[in-house]
């Protein structure tokens, strides 16, 4: 007698219908990872840049004025930094006089790319925001030269438009009237 036993497995089709499906799974959870990174990175420099504000206005009730930035001067090439009137993001002489005493350490952006990826803080005397370096204003923003993430201008009512600034610049003045310099 012949018997046939049935053989217990999988046939190609029901593998490649589980390989097709693990693939699929795999390629949403990416997509999704990626984007929460995004998320991510922009609530740490929002933060950084709350600290920061905060350290400023801590300072200010001080000392009657806001720390005072580099001063540029065209005639003998003093730039701040690489950047004429502004300081530049680079450790805790980034704003003078708010580490350690207003923040432990003043945050930066973690990038290989500082001189064209950073934070900015320029501070002037009056409103037209030339550059004398006085502490009555402040503007503090977050650069990027090549042009913000998607997930920093989209909804961010902090986009600084204009002057040159459209889509790689975002941050706060310590008055509406100033420039985006």
């Amino acid at each position: 007698m012949n018997s046939r036993h049935a053989k217990a497995g999988f046939t190609i089709v029901e593998l490649l219908i589980a390989i097709v499906i693990i693939g699929i799974l795999a390629s949403v959870t990416i997509v999704a990872f990626n984007g929460a990174q995004g998320r991510a990175m922009n609530s740490k420099m929002r933060q950084d840049m709350a600290s920061i504000r905060k350290a400023l206005e801590l300072y200010k009730a001080d000392e009657g004025r806001y720390p005072n930035s580099e001063v540029c001067d065209n005639q003998t090439g003093n730039y701040a930094y690489g950047w004429c009137g502004w300081n530049q993001g680079t450790g805790n002489s980034f704003i003078p006089g708010l580490s350690p005493k207003y923040l432990s350490a003043i945050p930066n952006l973690d990038t290989a790319l500082a001189s064209n990826d950073t934070y900015l803080y320029k501070a002037s005397d009056n409103v037209s925001g030339s550059n004398d370096g006085g502490g009555r204003y402040y503007s503090l923003i977050r650069y990027r030269a090549a042009g913000l993430h998607a997930y920093e201008t989209q909804n961010n009512p902090d986009l600084w438009i204009g002057s040159g600034y459209d889509g790689i610049a975002w941050g706060f003045k310590s008055d509406p009237a100033l420039p985006h310099w």
